[in-house]
């Protein structure tokens, strides 16, 4: 049985702002499992980056329409360079009201270039097949304010985010037309999380899935794209390669034979 990332939002209607929870601790068994299957030498930086990145994704997809899939790409300012990529989608609603989605993402440290400049990237599809794409440079490193700089420079919606330290769980407050901005900008997530109103209104809940739906026939297409000079240059001596889902790290060995021309 799979284990959830759970999101749920409520609207704050006296501060016009959305709080939005997660809860990772179920979901993190999955995501655990799989890196030691196809990432067991992630360095504890570049895994809580990733973990950070998955769940302000998660908020992000929250406040989204369940028919975009949305990804992000992080390049960090690193002496051994390196980037995380996240992609997801809230899914589509059950008859309980509950959407179902995936959320999924990887470490990427091979041929990675060097950059002096901390950037996001985000992209997202809806279901016409339209694609737009955004891009901001960011002063920090830390996901949170990366996250928090990318809403306000590129969604134009103030954001807030809160990733504990302590505990599987994050928070987010997003500010909607006409929210009060000095109390948006002053008051404390987890006391807001706690506090007892009467007033908020459950607005949505979902769940998310550790889950990629790779597979070697889908990632032929580029392999068979290449010139014989360039798969020579790739297999040399070798019949099988081993190749990677960039979006999730799972390896499939990839025979010769299977580039060869139906």
């Amino acid at each position: 049985m799979s284990n959830y990332l759970v999101a749920t939002s409520e609207y704050l209607p006296n501060r016009e702002a959305l709080l939005i929870r997660l809860d990772l601790s179920n979901y993190l068994i999955e995501y655990y499992l799989h890196r030691k299957d196809y990432a067991a030498n992630t360095l504890v930086e570049h895994d809580e980056k990733l973990k950070g990145l998955l769940a302000c994704l998660a908020i992000h997809l929250m406040i989204h329409p369940s028919t975009e899939t949305h990804a992000w790409t992080v390049h960090p300012v690193a002496n051994d360079p390196f980037s995380l990529f996240a992609t997801g989608s809230a899914g589509a609603l059950d008859q309980n009201g509950i959407s179902h989605g995936f959320l999924v993402g990887h470490v990427l440290t091979e041929n990675i270039r060097h950059t002096d400049v901390n950037s996001f990237h985000a992209q997202f599809s809806n279901d016409k097949g339209k694609v737009f794409k955004s891009y901001v440079s960011c002063d920090s490193a830390e996901i949170a304010k990366m996250v928090e700089h990318f809403y306000d420079q590129s969604e134009q919606q103030p954001l807030r985010l809160s990733l504990s330290t302590t505990s599987d769980t994050a928070i987010g407050l997003v500010a909607l037309p006409e929210y009060d901005k000095q109390w948006f900008d002053s008051v404390d997530l987890e006391d807001l999380v706690r506090e007892q109103d009467p007033a908020k209104k459950p607005m949505r809940t979902c769940t998310f899935e550790f889950h990629c739906d790779c597979s070697p026939e889908k990632l032929l297409p580029f392999f068979r794209a290449l010139s014989e000079e360039e798969v020579s240059e790739l297999y040399g001596e070798d019949k099988e390669l081993l190749i990677s889902c960039p979006r999730c790290g799972k390896q499939f060995p990839l025979p010769r034979e299977a580039l060869t021309p139906q």
